[in-house]
């Protein structure tokens, strides 16, 4: 219970999407309704892995975006996870 309330204070118990999302609407400046889609869309991805078993496969994509995700100079957010992007969808397919 001690940790479940110091979740609630810290910022080390926020969710990877959401820290996605917070840095690509940072660089190319999302609305809040682009901000909701931008959840919707990992909450549809991770939903898809959960059921057809392919979770380690949707954590790999997301830590390999929150280690490669860059702004580029025209407000653009991109990462570089082909390989991690191809094995989820060759796992959900």
């Amino acid at each position: 219970m001690i940790l479940a309330l110091a979740c609630l204070f810290t910022a080390a118990c926020s969710h990877p999407e959401d820290d996605l999302c917070d840095d690509k609407c940072d660089c190319e400046g999302c609305s809040d309704r682009q901000y909701a889609e931008c959840l919707d869309r990992y909450d549809d991805r991770y939903a898809d892995a959960d059921r057809r078993g392919c979770v380690d496969r949707y954590d790999d994509l997301l830590a390999c975006e929150d280690d490669t995700w860059v702004c580029n100079g025209d407000d653009k957010w991109s990462t570089s996870c082909k390989y991690e992007n191809d094995a989820l969808n060759r796992c959900l397919d």
